[in-house]
């Protein structure tokens, strides 16, 4: 027993860390699989068809799908290729990955502030639902993208620390880091170019000294071959772009959801960004020599501020056609405002430990306790389940049961048509159809085909999927009045026709 309790001493911090880890990890596998894929999803399943060759696959990212970058497309085709069929199979590796990242979270934070900040770190990110719903419950770049963000602000941060004696280590690792997250999202690539502007500033004051580039030119100067080659070779149209143009209020909204929208934690973000401020003016005030820690948290804290003001000013007045406010782009923002709200909850348990003379384990004990009954209860179970059985956008699976059941499938006179871009077709014929083990090779009609009219033409029996809300006129418009509107499931959003004359 007293081995035990010594160990305890010793490992506490693993053993908490890894116990709320562990609970995430169950919860994810429980729910990876219980849901059919999304619109997102299986057009990603598109892109990285057992059909498509490497070269096809990155021809679509330097092509069509130059939005998104080619790292995760890669990583998610090898994995497509070696799993069996299942959407739980298929969102493993991004469970796996979303674990990575709160692993590397909890030692982000441990490097800032010691094994409290560590300790409280998994707690936010354990109950955080965009956490859990993006990223590990989604088979798209988001759990890749949140992986290498917290690994350039955690190398970024052991850097800051040695202020002065970087390593070329340090320094080529850091870089390293970033080469990934810059191959993830366009927006790791300006989460590189704020700690960029952060670290000029440590050079400008001689805090620094000029090798720190040398991460920058690893992580920025490997994009630039494949962005110069996509602006040749791209065939999509860069001056509109799909959101809409936001509103002021939606700086608040995108702070928000960096917290998963728990008002708590939002109070909280709020407060540790004005005391990092405070902190760091009388951090400077006092001694402006040794200002790593402030320095760092300061810059992390304005971080989701930062990219919430610029996407707005950008989106909202200086290319209002071509904006890029998207509120999931905004996950970049999640390791820097977590990390600053363990940080601050860290601080206001010092001044209870001190004040009020609360024991140290207590206070922490209590705060891990009303953090998972109280700031995450709403949003890491309920709203998990609610998206789960969310009707719309989760329906391609009771699309094809529908279809089968009708034993029409592979019918020569019979055309299934999606209403949506091609890469969704390809994966919806695919996975759904063809690797289902429907016995059929079939081939789905896109609204974006350039041969609709002819295979209208050959068809005396249509099936349309009307993937988002509307009615498919791309497709009834070429019909005429050759067809007639046979039936209509409202609830998975399937139009069929049959041919009057």
């Amino acid at each position: 027993m007293e081995k035990l309790k010594e160990l305890f001493k010793k490992r506490w911090f693993y053993i908490a860390c890894g116990i709320m880890i562990a609970i995430q990890v169950v919860f994810s596998l429980r729910f990876m699989g219980r849901q059919y894929f999304s619109l997102d999803e299986v057009s990603q399943i598109g892109f990285i068809a057992k059909k498509n060759s490497l070269g096809k696959i990155l021809d679509y990212y330097l092509t069509s799908e130059v939005t998104n970058l080619p790292l995760w497309p890669l990583l998610a085709a090898a994995w497509y290729r070696i799993v069996p069929y299942g959407e739980g199979w298929m969102r493993f590796i991004t469970v796996i990955l979303t674990t990575i990242s709160i692993l590397v979270m909890t030692k982000m934070a441990k490097e800032y502030g010691g094994e409290r900040v560590g300790l409280l770190m998994t707690v936010l990110t354990c109950i955080s639902a965009i956490v859990m719903q993006k990223c590990g419950l989604t088979f798209r770049v988001h759990a890749f993208w949140l992986m290498f963000t917290a690994l350039v602000l955690w190398q970024y941060i052991k850097r800051v620390k040695s202020m002065g004696y970087e390593s070329y280590r340090r320094i080529i690792v850091l870089g390293v880091c970033m080469a990934g997250l810059a191959y993830s999202h366009y927006f790791g690539c300006l989460t590189i170019v704020y700690l960029f502007c952060m670290d000029a500033v440590l050079f400008l004051t001689h805090k620094i000294r000029g090798r720190f580039i040398i991460s920058y030119l690893i992580g920025g100067g490997s994009l630039m071959p494949w962005f110069l080659y996509m602006l040749i070779k791209r065939t999509m149209n860069l001056e509109e772009f799909w959101p809409k143009t936001p509103t002021f209020e939606s700086i608040p909204k995108a702070l928000r959801f960096v917290v998963s929208n728990d008002e708590p934690v939002y109070i909280l973000l709020i407060l540790a960004m004005v005391a990092s401020v405070l902190i760091l003016i009388r951090k400077f005030v006092e001694d402006g020599k040794e200002l790593q820690n402030e320095f760092i948290r300061f810059g992390l804290a304005m971080m989701p501020l930062v990219f919430a003001v610029g996407d707005y000013i950008y989106s909202a007045h200086i290319n209002q056609h071509s904006g890029i406010f998207v509120y999931r782009y905004f996950l970049s923002c999640i390791p820097a405002g977590l990390l600053s709200v363990a940080i601050f909850m860290d601080d206001v348990l010092r001044v209870l430990s001190d004040r009020l003379k609360v024991s140290k384990v207590m206070a922490y004990g209590l705060t891990v306790a009303l953090t998972f009954l109280y700031l995450g209860s709403g949003n890491y179970y309920y709203d998990v389940k609610d998206e789960i059985s969310a009707p719309y956008d989760n329906t391609y699976g009771n699309v094809r049961d529908a279809i089968v059941a009708d034993g029409r499938l592979g019918d020569e006179n019979t055309m299934i048509a999606i209403n949506a871009n091609r890469a969704n077709a390809d994966g919806f014929e695919e996975y759904y159809l063809e690797y289902a083990g429907t016995g059929e090779e079939v081939h789905v009609v896109s609204n974006d085909d350039l041969d609709i009219a002819e295979q209208i033409k050959k068809a005396d029996h249509i099936y349309i999927y009307q993937v988002m809300h509307g009615t498919p006129d791309v497709f009834t418009d070429l019909m005429g009045n050759e067809f007639k509107q046979t039936r209509f499931d409202e609830n998975i959003g399937l139009y069929v026709f049959e041919r009057i004359n």
